[in-house]
């Protein structure tokens, strides 16, 4: 196992959710580069793998709020873990079954990570916050797999123009 790329995905997440957030975020709809980024390398590596990269990731995202970095520990974990058995279970051959488990992963983040915040506000949030954003991280992960499996290249983008 390689591990430089992992430490460029976990430099990639520091960056987006210092810098990169605001700015990319369209709305109020914010990526959820985290979850993202667990889920991608729970379809694609092993189960240690997983486990330690979700680990990372939630040390790093839970910085933001201190309060939340245990509950992050918890559900990175939990989610790159399942997103891994389910993975192992299914055929990925087919770009819909992958992007299904992206956005059930992204949905049940969002809605763990709401609910910890604020009760109270959760049905404005669900709809001002958790669905914006994981359409929003859903069209990235599904950019991400068309550029993985070879339909968007340099050359088919450059023989458009």
């Amino acid at each position: 196992m390689r591990i430089i790329p992992y430490i460029l995905y976990l430099f990639l997440l520091a960056l987006h959710l210092t810098i990169l957030a605001d700015i990319t975020s369209i709305y109020g709809a914010v990526i959820d580069l985290t979850a993202l980024l667990v889920t991608m390398v729970a379809l694609y590596k092993g189960e240690t793998t997983t486990l330690w990269f979700a680990l990372c990731a939630a040390i790093i995202a839970g910085t933001q709020r201190l309060d939340l970095m245990p509950w992050e520990m918890f559900a990175l974990p939990a989610i790159g873990l399942a997103a891994n058995h389910i993975s192992s279970k299914l055929n990925l051959d087919s770009s819909l079954s992958r992007i299904l488990i992206l956005a059930a992963f992204l949905f049940i983040h969002g809605i763990l990570m709401t609910l910890l915040i604020s009760t109270s506000d959760f049905i404005y949030m669900f709809f001002r916050s958790i669905i914006p954003g994981t359409v929003y991280s859903l069209i990235i992960g599904w950019l991400f797999f068309q550029l993985k499996d070879g339909r968007i290249t340099w050359q088919k983008a450059k023989a458009l123009f």
